[in-house]
């Protein structure tokens, strides 16, 4: 299983958070195919960057997850990100043992 973890950095600008709800995980959904839902951080007292929102996605493996990053809606994401990438924190993680 490979999965992206996605933070919107802290943040009390309601635009961005709307922005984040609105258009990434919108994104985010048409690439799996599946409804994006994101939550609050309620805490994250031992980290310097602290986070406001958070959601994820996987697919079965790190090519899946590259083949759906190269179709429309990746790349539509990708633009996006482009725009967006300085209030978010990604971390990808492969579950998968090589």
């Amino acid at each position: 299983m490979y999965k992206l973890l996605l933070f919107l950095n802290k943040t009390d600008d309601e635009k961005i958070i709307d922005h984040f709800e609105k258009f990434t995980l919108k994104y985010l959904s048409d690439i799996t195919g599946e409804e994006t839902k994101s939550g609050d951080v309620e805490s994250n007292l031992l980290l310097e960057q602290k986070f406001s929102r958070f959601c994820e996605v996987s697919a079965s493996s790190k090519e899946e997850w590259d083949r759906k990053m190269n179709s429309k809606a990746g790349r539509e994401l990708n633009k996006h990100l482009m725009d967006f990438h300085q209030h978010i924190t990604a971390i990808f993680v492969n579950y998968n043992k090589t």
